[in-house]
Order: C-alpha cells, then sequence, then structure tokens
C-alpha cells in the first residue's frame, strides 16, 4: 500500500527536524540509541551515520533479529562475508541526507508534491527500505507510519540526552536507552547495557530420526564439496511496482574437477540455510557423504554442520572457494 502525501509530510517534517539536531556530531555509527516501549526483545536501535563526514542517516533496526542484523554488518569482516552480502542480509529502515543524483525519480517526486526544497550537498532527504532477499526500495505506506512513529520518539531521546546531559559507556558495550517507565507513565532515557554485542547464528539442528539414521549409513566416498548461498546480485522484477529481488543462489561444486553440481535460485521468502542444508543432505543420500565439504564463513557452516557431524564429514572454513569463485566471476560477466 503506498503512502498518502500526508503521511509522507509528516515524515518529512519529523526528520528535518532530527537533522538540525546534527545527531551525527554526537554519536558514532557504533553508538546506538534504543527505544524501548514494551518488552525488551521489542526494543528499536537506532544508528546515526555521518560522523566521519561521508554520509548522514539514521537506520532503524526492530527488535533483537534487528540488533542482530546491525551486528552482523559491524563484523562482517571477521564472520569472513563480504559487505555486499552483510548489506543484502538487512532488514532496516534508513534516511539519508544525501546529493540529488542519488535519488529516483519517484522520490524526487515526493519531494516536489510536497513542496520542499533541498540544495547543496548532503542536503537532499531521502528514504530507503532493507529487506533481506530483495535490492533496497522506496518505502510502502506501513514502513512511512513505522518510521514516523519512532523519529518522534528519537527526536524526544535527543532531547533527553541534552538537557539532563545523559552519557552512555558506549565502548564496553552499552546503549542510550529512552524507554516507557509503565509505572510512573513516563519516558525516561538511561544507560543501558545491550542484550548483546556479537553476531549471533543458531546452529540448524536435524530432527528427523529417519533422516539421521540415512545420514549416519550413507557410503563415504572421496570428494571435496564447495558450497554457499551467495546473493545473485542482479534485479529480478516480478511486475511493475514490485520491490526488485534479489535472491541467493545455492551453489555446490566440486573442488577437483571444478564442475558446478547445482545452482538454484532460492525464493527471496525462503530460508537460504534450510536449502542449503536439504540440498545437501539430499546429494548425501543419492551420492554418498563426501570427504569435505568445504565453506568460506560459520553463518554457512552453522547450517551444515549437525548434517556433517550425522555423516562423518569434515566441515572446512577456507578464506576463499576458488571454484566457486570462477563460476560467479563468469556469471557477472554475462550479466
Amino acid at each position: 500500500m503506498e503512502a498518502t502525501l500526508e503521511a509522507w509530510g509528516r515524515l518529512y517534517e519529523i526528520t528535518e527536524k532530527i537533522g538540525k539536531r546534527k545527531p551525527w556530531e554526537l554519536f558514532w555509527d557504533l553508538d546506538l540509541i534504543g527505544i524501548q516501549e514494551g518488552d525488551p526483545e521489542d526494543t528499536v536501535f537506532f544508528s546515526v551515520l555521518g560522523r566521519g563526514g561521508s554520509c548522514y542517516g539514521i537506520s532503524m533496526y526492530t527488535g533483537y533479529e534487528g540488533l542482530n542484523d546491525f551486528m552482523m554488518l559491524n563484523m562482517q569482516e571477521s564472520l569472513n562475508i563480504s559487505v555486499e552480502y552483510a548489506m543484502f542480509s538487512q532488514n532496516c529502515l534508513t534516511c539519508y541526507w544525501g546529493d540529488r543524483a542519488e535519488l529516483s525519480a519517484k522520490q524526487r517526486g515526493i519531494i516536489k508534491d510536497l513542496g520542499r526544497r533541498y540544495r547543496g550537498k548532503n542536503q537532499w532527504l531521502y528514504f530507503m527500505s532493507y529487506s533481506e532477499g530483495y535490492f533496497p526500495y522506496n518505502f510502502n505506506g506501513e514502513e512511512v507510519e513505522r518510521m514516523t512513529k519512532y523519529l518522534l520518539l528519537l527526536d524526544q531521546a535527543l532531547e533527553d540526552w541534552a538537557c539532563n546531559n545523559r552519557t552512555a559507556d558506549f565502548e564496553n558495550g552499552h546503549m542510550f536507552l529512552y524507554a516507557y517507565n509503565e509505572k510512573e507513565k513516563l519516558w525516561e532515557g538511561r544507560d543501558e547495557a545491550l542484550p548483546f554485542t556479537c553476531f549471533s547464528f543458531g546452529n540448524l539442528r536435524i530432527e528427523d530420526e529417519e533422516l539421521l539414521e540415512e545420514l549416519e549409513n550413507a557410503e563415504k566416498n572421496d570428494m571435496i564439496l564447495e558450497a554457499d548461498i551467495p546473493y545473485f546480485g542482479a534485479e529480478i522484477r516480478e511486475g511493475a511496482g514490485q520491490r526488485p529481488q534479489n535472491p541467493r543462489i545455492c551453489l555446490i561444486a566440486d573442488a577437483r574437477s571444478g564442475m558446478i553440481m547445482r545452482a538454484d535460485m532460492i525464493d527471496p521468502e525462503e530460508d537460504a540455510g534450510i536449502y542449503l542444508a536439504e540440498t545437501i543432505a539430499g546429494f548425501i543420500t543419492a551420492f554418498g557423504a563426501p570427504k569435505e565439504i568445504r565453506v568460506t564463513n560459520v553463518i554457512v557452516a552453522s547450517f551444515l554442520e549437525d548434517i556433517c557431524n550425522a555423516a562423518g564429514i569434515r566441515l572446512r572454513r577456507v578464506k576463499r572457494l576458488p571454484e566457486m569463485d570462477d563460476f560467479w566471476k563468469a556469471m557477472r560477466g554475462r550479466m
């Protein structure tokens, strides 16, 4: 559902108000501001961009799942995942103060219809929605309303920070939390420890006893496989006005021969980790258990660990997958 012009107007009004506060002069991008009006796991987290002076913006992450996406982005190097992979895995809403050339025709049209005028570098205000498995896109009506609601609360939090000389121990895993006190019926800001400070990945567990037995009894062979689930990196549109997809590809290759054995496009709404695990399990039951499966990061490894343990396969993390890299270079050259 598209947002009304009135709804866009309210969003632009509160965002411009926050922009005048220049929060990027107060916070680094890792200094999180939390807005909590209910259960802690539903806290909304804000990251302020621009302290370095290159890109001004504010990103909003919802709940602990959103916080986990933020941790992935900031730990991408240690996780051995690309910036591209981390960015396309984000689920957040972001406003930017950028240059006119960065805006789409639709975004410029909204500004024109609102009668707003911007001039100069890092002055053009626009909004982008990030969703795993898709390319960044314009806000829909629900996202406009949600962003407006929480930016209003963020504005109050920034006022509280300034007027009450609040501080937070950001360097030691804390945030500035602006929370609703149900007992006192008021909002108040305080220093609060983050619920976690590292990216959390849950190992995929096999609960099908019959499948476990098949994996344990699978014949062994000397094959070495490479496995990965990278993003396709090119837009796929289902129809006019639809959000462009950026699906993941389930890739499995024979490390010795260089043969690509599977290259399946995964629907964005499908769990890519489960898809990869089911594909590997199907390969084992059909062709036997390979001696080794190579992956590049702990995220992919977490999807396959239970399968490899059951089938007696060595799961090895390596810095790069040569056969995958060669295939991907060839694919991108044709796109």
